[in-house]
């Protein structure tokens, strides 16, 4: 298990969010240039995307032609170039030991309004900390609403730094994952580490299930 520094500390701390807009997105005449590479991670290799300087899409590169087809899906009216960038080498610091040395994170993303709220929530949960489907309707006010929140939770464009790994059912069980629910586990157990609780979260203990 990784003793990690910045265990009990939230995305939301070095992580903004911003909807694309439309006309950033949607021209087809006019078509905007999104940069990706891959970079190394604990996980394995990652591909990162973005826009302007700004975090667009993540995704794991393991997943090979399928992780890239998942991106031109989500914008596909851009053009791609393959270009390493500054804001994709600060991403690595993501995922080392503690964020000391990283940059402020930008993220832009394409998204409907609810569900730029629910990934906006998901950057609060905490590193080592759980929530629950309807906790995060609960936080958005939408206390109704936790399928549509697992609908959003399921579009996360950004895996991992957008923590959707860290939302379970009610009822315990870990849930659905776009990447697959052993990687999920894999997220979880990593980050897993006993200690001090914070108000509306709950520890997650590793697990073999």
């Amino acid at each position: 298990m990784v003793d990690l520094l910045n265990w009990g500390h939230a995305p939301a701390e070095i992580v903004t969010l911003e909807a694309m807009s439309r006309s950033d997105w949607g021209r087809r005449k006019k078509r905007k240039i999104i940069c990706h590479s891959t970079i190394y991670t604990p996980f394995g290799k990652m591909l990162v995307a973005s826009f302007d300087k700004k975090i667009c899409f993540m995704g794991m590169y393991d997943a090979g032609d399928f992780c890239m087809s998942e991106l031109r899906s989500r914008y596909p009216n851009a053009e791609f170039k393959k270009q390493t960038t500054p804001e994709h080498q600060n991403l690595r610091h993501f995922f080392i030991k503690d964020w000391k040395d990283v940059q402020p994170i930008s993220l832009y993303v394409r998204g409907t309004a609810f569900q730029i709220q629910v990934w906006q929530e998901l950057l609060k949960i905490p590193v080592g900390k759980i929530s629950t489907y309807g906790e995060i309707a609960k936080n958005i006010g939408r206390p109704r609403s936790a399928r549509a929140v697992g609908r959003a939770v399921g579009k996360n464009p950004i895996v991992y730094v957008i923590p959707c790994h860290r939302v379970i059912c009610s009822s315990g069980k870990m849930g659905d994952f776009f990447w697959g629910a052993e990687q999920k586990l894999k997220f979880l157990n990593h980050e897993s580490r006993s200690g001090h609780k914070i108000q509306g979260y709950s520890n997650w203990e590793p697990t073999l299930f």
